[in-house]
C-alpha cells in the first residue's frame, strides 16, 4: 500500500511539473490576449442570458445585467471545478440572491433555453465542418446517439406519467416551462439573444486561435475549429482526467489532416493541459471574486449543497440548504 502511495505522489508531481513546464513555454503575451477573449466569450454569452432571464421573468425591475454577467461569469470560472452542471448551479444560486421571489426551476429552465440556442449554433458549426470536409462526425449508427435517444425517450415518457399524479411534479414543470418562455418567441430570441451567442462563439474562435499560437502550434481556422469540436466531444465525459484524454485523442487524430503538420501528441496535449489549467486558475478566482461581491460565502455553500445533494441527518436539507 505504501508503494501504491508512493507511486501516486510521483505521477502527480510527474503532472504537476508537466502542467507548469507546459503553462511556462507558453507565449505570456499571446496567454494573456487568448484570457483576455475567452472572458469577453463569457461577457457575451452572460448578457445573452440577461434576455432571457428577463423575458422569464418580466418587470422584474431587480434584474441587473451586471448580476446576470457576474453569475454566468462565476458559474464558468466553477465549472473547471465542479463540472458544467456545477457551474450552472453556481449561476443559479447567484442570481437567486438578486431575485428572491423567483424560484430556483424557473431559473434552472432559463439555462435550459440558453444552452438550446448554444447547441443549436455549435450543431450549424459542426455541419459547416463535415461540409467542408473536415473529418467524420457523429452518425446516426453510433451507439452513443442511440442510448442518448433511448434515455431522452425515458425520461419524456417518465414525465408525462408523472405528471398527473404529483402537484408538485407539475409545479416544477411549470417553472421550468416559464424559465423556457425565451424559445416561445422565436423572433425575440433571433434578434435579442442569437447576436451575443454568436459574438460569444467569435471571441472563443478567438480566443483559441490566440492560444494555439501561444503554444506554438499552427492558429488554422481549420485547427481552431477542431479543437472547439474537440473540446465539446470532451466535455461529454464528466471526470477531468477522461476529459483531457478524450480531448487530445480527437485532436492526434485529426490535426494532421486538419492543418497538413505534423505536430505531436505530446505538444497536443500540452496545449490541452496548459489551456485547460490556465482557464480554470483565472475562472475560480473570479468565481470567488464574484461569489463574495454577490452574496458572500454563503451562495457558495447553497451552491455546493445544490451540487452535491447535502442532507442533514434524519433525511431533511440542513440549515439553509436550498428549497425549490
Amino acid at each position: 500500500m505504501l508503494d501504491a502511495a508512493n507511486g501516486l505522489a510521483q505521477a502527480a508531481e510527474r503532472a504537476a511539473v508537466g502542467v507548469v513546464e507546459a503553462i511556462a513555454g507558453a507565449a505570456p503575451g499571446w496567454l494573456a490576449l487568448a484570457v483576455a477573449l475567452h472572458l469577453l466569450n463569457q461577457l457575451a454569452r452572460g448578457r445573452g442570458w440577461h434576455v432571457i432571464v428577463g423575458l422569464a421573468c418580466p418587470g422584474d425591475s431587480r434584474l441587473r445585467v451586471r448580476d446576470a454577467i457576474g453569475a454566468w461569469v462565476a458559474g464558468a470560472g466553477m465549472g473547471g471545478v465542479l463540472s458544467a452542471r456545477g457551474g450552472d448551479a453556481v449561476r443559479v444560486v447567484l442570481l437567486r440572491q438578486r431575485l428572491p421571489d423567483v424560484r430556483y426551476p424557473r431559473l434552472a429552465g432559463t439555462l435550459v433555453a440558453e444552452a438550446a440556442g448554444e447547441t443549436a449554433v455549435g450543431v450549424g458549426l459542426v455541419l459547416v465542418l463535415l461540409a467542408g470536409g473536415l473529418g467524420p462526425g457523429p452518425t446516426i449508427g453510433d451507439p452513443a446517439l442511440g442510448w442518448i435517444l433511448v434515455a431522452a425517450l425515458a425520461g419524456v415518457g417518465a414525465a408525462v406519467a408523472l405528471r398527473s399524479r404529483w402537484s408538485a411534479l407539475r409545479r416544477l414543470i411549470a417553472e421550468l416551462g416559464r424559465g423556457c418562455s425565451a424559445l416561445g418567441e422565436p423572433r425575440v430570441y433571433a434578434r435579442a439573444v442569437l447576436p451575443w451567442q454568436l459574438t460569444s462563439r467569435l471571441m472563443r474562435a478567438s480566443s483559441l486561435m490566440c492560444f494555439l499560437v501561444a503554444f506554438g502550434l499552427p492558429a488554422t481556422p481549420e485547427a481552431v475549429a477542431l479543437v472547439m469540436v474537440a473540446q465539446g466531444g470532451g466535455r461529454v465525459l464528466p471526470l477531468a482526467p477522461a476529459s483531457l484524454a478524450a480531448t487530445v485523442a480527437v485532436l492526434a487524430a485529426g490535426f494532421p489532416s486538419a492543418t497538413g503538420a505534423d505536430v505531436s501528441a505530446a505538444a497536443l496535449a500540452g496545449f490541452v493541459v496548459g489551456t485547460s489549467t490556465t482557464l480554470t486558475l483565472v475562472g475560480v478566482a473570479l468565481a470567488v471574486g464574484i461569489t463574495v461581491w454577490m452574496a458572500g460565502p454563503r451562495a457558495l455553500r447553497a451552491a455546493l449543497r445544490v451540487r452535491w445533494g447535502i442532507v442533514a441527518p434524519g433525511g431533511g436539507p440542513q440549515r439553509g440548504a436550498v428549497e425549490l
